[in-house]
């Protein structure tokens, strides 16, 4: 009976791990999925940008603080993506490089892309 229980154990120890990694994968798909909303948001916010700049250049009356509320929301978006990205890649257990930036296993001592040491 007591190689049963150990048995039993196990499994429910296996699927209590893939039921949290499991839930490490729907919050990186949530993730993603607000990350892509963000990035066309921003992707708007330079249209409108864009759009405005255009017409005040071509009518000769270009002046920097019209682009204040423009700017201002780009970078809210901004910071949002941002935000998301690094929680993506808290759960993904990544690191950034301090030389390159880019993500890497946090297991890993070197950057694969520039070779710095990974504090």
């Amino acid at each position: 009976m007591g190689m049963f229980n150990d048995l039993l154990e196990n499994a429910k120890a296996v699927v209590q791990k893939f039921g949290e990694k499991a839930n490490d994968v729907y919050d990186i798909t949530k993730l993603n999925a607000v990350k892509s909303r963000i990035s066309c948001d921003i992707d708007k916010g330079y249209k409108a940008l864009g759009n405005k700049y255009y017409s005040l250049a071509k009518g000769s009356q270009l002046d920097t603080a019209d682009f204040s509320k423009e700017l201002s929301s780009l970078d809210e978006l901004h910071a949002q993506y941002d935000t998301i990205v690094k929680q993506i890649e808290d759960l993904k257990n990544l690191k950034r490089c301090p030389v390159c930036g880019k993500a890497q296993s946090s297991d890993k001592p070197f950057c694969a892309d520039c070779g710095s040491k990974l504090s």
